[in-house]
Order: C-alpha cells, then sequence, then structure tokens
C-alpha cells in the first residue's frame, strides 16, 4: 500500500551561500522588512482600506478597545464539561491530519477540534484545544498556518506547533501570537517517537504544554467568556439517525455516525472509524458546526492558501440528531473576535455540552446528511 505524501513544504529554512558580512546584513534586513511587510499586510488589506472609508462587513460593527475580562466559569467555556480548571487558558495543537498518522493522539480529550484545509487542494490538518482535557500523548504535531493563529486567537488560546508556513512565522515574529514553537523546544515541551519518520514523529503532552506555557510568562487564566451550553436532548426527542459526509477528496473526506442513543456523532476518515491513537476512545464529538468559507491561493512564496474564516458565511451546525442552519460571523478589524454561530434569527446558538468540532469547508465541497 502506498503512502500519502505530506507535500506541505518545510518550514525549515535552506542555507544559503556565504557573501561578504557587509553585503549579508544589508540584504537580510532588506529582506525581512520586506517579507514582513508582506505577511502582515496580505492578511489585513481588506479590513484597513475599509476602515479608511468607514465601512465594514454586513453585519458588523466597530470593535471597542478590549478590557481584559475576569472569566469565572464553571465548566469549560469551549465544551461546556465541568473539570477542575475550567479557567486555564486554552492550549490549540496543530496537528497532523496525514493517513501515515492516523490514529491521531489527543482527539478524544479535545474540548474543541478546528479542521481546516492547508492547501487549495483540501489536505487538512486539525488544531486540537484543551482546557479540561489533559492528554498524555498529542500528536503528531505539525507547522503552523496563520489561518488557525486567528481562529485560535478569538479564543484566546496560546498554539503549540513545530514550525510554520511564511505567513504564520512572520505574524509570530511580528509579536502578535503567543505560541510554543517546537524548533525552540522550550522546556523540551517536544519529543520524536523512533517509530515514525520525520516530519510525522513529533509529539507533546498536555503536562509539558501547561509547564511550559507558565515558564514562558504567558497569561495563564483566560479571557475568553466562552460559548453556551445545554444539556442533552431527551431520548424521546432525537431521530433515529443519520450520516453527515463532507466531500474533501480522497484520503481527506470525512463523516460522522450519529448515534441516538449515545447522542454523539461517530467520526470515519476516509471511511475508517477513528479512534484515538493513544487512549484508543472513540472520536465522537456532540456537536459539528461547518461554516461555508473560500478557499483561495495566498500570495506569496510557498503555494499556501488562505480561507476565509472571516468576515462572515453560511454555517450549519449538527447536533442532537438534527440541523440548525444559520450564520458564522469574525469580525475582520479585531483578530481577537471569536467566531459567533448564530442561527437564522441571528441568535447565539447553544451548543450540546461535550466536544464541538469546527470545520471550515469551501462552497463547492459537498455537504449532506442523511436521515435514516
Amino acid at each position: 500500500m502506498s503512502e500519502e505524501v505530506d507535500h506541505i513544504p518545510s518550514p525549515v529554512p535552506q542555507k544559503k551561500p556565504v557573501v561578504p558580512i557587509g553585503v549579508a546584513i544589508a540584504a537580510g534586513v532588506l529582506i525581512i522588512a520586506v517579507g514582513a511587510y508582506a505577511g502582515l499586510q496580505a492578511r489585513s488589506q481588506k479590513a484597513s482600506d475599509d476602515a479608511a472609508h468607514g465601512n465594514l462587513p454586513l453585519g458588523q460593527t466597530k470593535p471597542v478597545a478590549a478590557t481584559p475580562d475576569v472569566v469565572n466559569r464553571d465548566t469549560s467555556g469551549l465544551s461546556g464539561m465541568p473539570c477542575e480548571h475550567p479557567n486555564r487558558r486554552p492550549i490549540g495543537v496543530m496537528v497532523a491530519g496525514d493517513p501515515i498518522n492516523r490514529p491521531i493522539s489527543g482527539f478524544s480529550a479535545a474540548d474543541m477540534v478546528f479542521e481546516v484545509p492547508v492547501l487549495v487542494s483540501d489536505v487538512t490538518r486539525l488544531t486540537a484545544v484543551y482546557q479540561c482535557g489533559e492528554p498524555t500523548e498529542i500528536g503528531s504535531v505539525r507547522s503552523a498556518r496563520h489561518d488557525y493563529l486567528f481562529l485560535l486567537d478569538g479564543i484566546d488560546g496560546i498554539m503549540a506547533h513545530w514550525g510554520g508556513s511564511y505567513w504564520a512565522l512572520n505574524r509570530i515574529a511580528a509579536g502578535e501570537f503567543q505560541t510554543i514553537n517546537a524548533l525552540q523546544n522550550p522546556n523540551n515541551a517536544f519529543f520524536r517517537k523512533s517509530n515514525l519518520p520525520a516530519p510525522y514523529n513529533g509529539f507533546t503532552t498536555y503536562a509539558r504544554l501547561w509547564d511550559t506555557l507558565q515558564k514562558l510568562g504567558y497569561r495563564a487564566e483566560t479571557q475568553f467568556k466562552g460559548y453556551d451550553f445545554k444539556d442533552d436532548a431527551s431520548l424521546d426527542q432525537r431521530p433515529a439517525g443519520g450520516t453527515l459526509t463532507v466531500g474533501w477528496p480522497g484520503a481527506f473526506k470525512v463523516s460522522y455516525e450519529y448515534n441516538q442513543t449515545t447522542n454523539r456523532y461517530e467520526r470515519y476518515w476516509a471511511g475508517v472509524k477513528q479512534f484515538d491513537g493513544a487512549d484508543k476512545r472513540l472520536i465522537a464529538p456532540s456537536a459539528v458546526a461547518i461554516m461555508s468559507a473560500t478557499n483561495e491561493y495566498a500570495d506569496g512564496p510557498g503555494g499556501y492558501n488562505d480561507m476565509g474564516i472571516e468576515g462572515s458565511g453560511n454555517l450549519a451546525v449538527y447536533q442532537d440528531g438534527k440541523v440548525i442552519n444559520g450564520k458564522w460571523v469574525k469580525n475582520e478589524l479585531d483578530k481577537k473576535d471569536p467566531i459567533h454561530f448564530l442561527d437564522a434569527q441571528g441568535n447565539p446558538i447553544t451548543f450540546t455540552r461535550g466536544q464541538v468540532w469546527v470545520m471550515a469547508v469551501e462552497p463547492t465541497i459537498s455537504v449532506t446528511w442523511t436521515a435514516k
């Protein structure tokens, strides 16, 4: 059987020929300045133009200056589940979607998961976000993408990653985001496993990441107020079952089988039922939120993509065996604004308590629900 190859370019820079030191310094300063400017401008140009003319996307208002909030919840703001430390700052780990890494370790303990294409060909990666969950193994850990930085910043999350794309590393280097990067490997937060080839063998644990977050001096308490949650619908209010399918190509096709008894959506990847690679638990979120978003090439080197996960778009939330249609909204002028999941009347959707799985899917990809 042939192995799936990761076509995403390595984040590790290649060595350059030696040049005289004076020329090298001058050229280096120019390259860094141009690269940083391009990376920073590409994402914010439209928002800057809109702001200059007083225009905002439909349904959005000008952001007010952020004031640190004191959050005091007794359940996670990402899953609604009770735990010992629901007010901890979330940590989101960039993990692989490649078949060679399946089953992925750490999914079962995630409070929330983001799944987004990282190429225009719909190769996907994921970010598993932990606030209450404390898995003893997470991975494999892969490189950062700028779209995920914005998604995590909206929920006040810290990203853990192994290098990154041109765009992501520019934003991180500019000091816009706090992350834990395995290329520096602070506090030995990451390790490699001998049974997998690089770059698929990088792993971490929640305990290592949480310890590192504190030693790096990052704020430990969350300022994200969280989403609203409710208990499971009663059994007599749940439909018999059904299948949700997201038609990404080949090995990245995803489906969920709704289990009426457990009120959970059992995840399949390319037709294979998914269990956690470490604790062997079934991967079965309580809610699946599908955001319709564009997937286009980003300007600049590397052939990376840019998902339209700021602004607004159509939304379908699957929970309790039913679908809630509405809109998602994320303010383009405030990167710390979370995604707002709204129903058809514009009211915030209350999620069923448990793991929430968020997927950004372009309109050309089929999303179907087949009821039993």
